[in-house]
């Protein structure tokens, strides 16, 4: 991209500015800081990783929800781009994924919904899939190496909140950001820009002349999942399978089902005493407008209970400690983009948010971070519409970076 400061000597002009350091983030600005150190990495929290960061339940480190990652070619793909990065091998294997659900008659294969899909099976086909990829280590681990290979800088407890465009006397030619203004005082510029946020975001960032107000109001209106994360810790009870296990009972609440997982069992010496110790986690959804009442997602996390007990009574009877979470928005409205994902009518605003993504959930943040290096000229990656459910490729288009 062409200077678009050149007269602005007095001012530092970052050669990129990525805005959210989460999965998307990071790994974009990990690669890109080995082309050039002059990058800056921008997080609102005080301290990096976004939803990928680790948490602790009973004095134990784990991931914060359930993670799953589909095993697909370009899943592989994705992962063998990040273990370039950091310089370690992360596949471990490729494992059968089978489902399982519950009912009067006991535990059975799930086999689908029927005509009673939940309003978000979108979303919860991610975890449907035929076969799993199994890392060697943990997501949050690996966000942590992708961190410790950047070279760029960083600063945090920074929310941006303005994105300024330069005057344009041609009202033709397409926008250009000229910088952003953080914590609403400080302004940091650069020659090209990379948003991995919420898009929503976008409505209360960038001006109507940009992005006009119908699209904001699309955006605003649109409907977003959340993820409810029900993480359980318990004792003496060991639940020997480790698939997935999707829960909903009988009754039509319109809550949908919950699915959930047991992670590897350990043994550890409490008081002297050998007991057995176990954790599961467990993911339900509920609408971004809903949510912002709290009785209803004390609902949800009452039926993901009521199910869980109702599958495992005597693991629900010894457990120890809980911990509950919400996601930010795992889904998009609609947004206009470039053909090389930069945001219609600018030039060098990168939308790179894993909501834009055709996929879901972990497969979008990695899927949208390696488009977004191909546009910016760093690799050759292709967007595969994958059916996960029924495993077939349907349409593929690859992505010609513009620059």
């Amino acid at each position: 991209t062409s200077s678009i400061l050149a007269d602005r000597n007095d001012m530092h002009i970052y050669d990129y500015i990525i805005i959210g350091s989460g999965l998307t983030g990071q790994t974009i600005a990990t690669r890109l800081s080995q082309d050039t150190k002059n990058v800056l990495l921008i997080e609102a929290e005080n301290m990096t990783g976004g939803s990928l960061r680790p948490t602790q339940l009973a004095n134990q480190t784990l991931e914060n929800g359930l993670r799953y990652l589909p095993a697909t070619d370009l899943s592989i793909k994705a992962i063998q781009e990040i273990e370039n990065l950091i310089g370690l091998k992360l596949i471990n294997e490729q494992a059968e994924n089978l489902p399982e659900t519950y009912d009067a008659s006991g535990f059975k294969p799930f086999v689908g919904f029927g005509d009673k899909s939940p309003d978000f099976y979108d979303q919860f086909s991610y975890f449907l899939s035929p076969s799993e990829l199994k890392l060697n280590l943990p997501f949050h681990q690996i966000v942590n190496l992708l961190k410790e290979k950047y070279q760029g800088e960083t600063i945090l407890k920074s929310h941006v909140t303005q994105i300024a465009f330069q005057p344009n006397e041609n009202t033709k030619a397409d926008a250009q950001v000229s910088h952003i203004v953080v914590n609403g005082s400080k302004s940091f510029y650069a020659q090209n820009f990379i948003f991995t946020c919420q898009i929503r975001d976008l409505a209360a960032l960038v001006s109507d002349d940009v992005l006009n107000p119908r699209a904001k109001v699309k955006l605003k209106k649109a409907h977003y999942w959340m993820t409810v994360g029900l993480d359980l810790y318990h004792e003496d009870t060991m639940i020997d399978k480790n698939n997935l296990f999707v829960l909903d009972g009988t009754t039509d609440d319109g809550l949908g089902p919950c699915i959930g997982r047991y992670l590897d069992a350990t043994t550890a010496d409490v008081a002297n005493n050998q007991k057995n110790q176990q954790m599961s986690q467990w993911l339900g959804f509920v609408d971004l407008n809903t949510s912002e009442e709290t009785e209803n997602i004390g609902e949800v996390l009452k039926k993901m209970k009521r199910q869980i007990k109702r599958a495992f009574p005597e693991m629900a009877e010894n457990i120890k400690a809980e911990r509950i979470s919400m996601s930010s928005p795992i889904t998009g409205g609609e947004l206009k983009l470039n053909s090389n994902g930069t945001l219609h009518k600018t030039q060098n605003l990168w939308i790179a948010s894993a909501q834009v993504s055709p996929y879901a959930n972990l497969m979008g943040s990695f899927m949208q971070s390696q488009l977004t290096l191909a546009a910016l000229g760093f690799g050759d990656f292709k967007l595969v519409q994958h059916d996960f459910t029924n495993d077939f490729t349907t349409e593929e288009t690859e992505l010609h970076p513009e620059m």
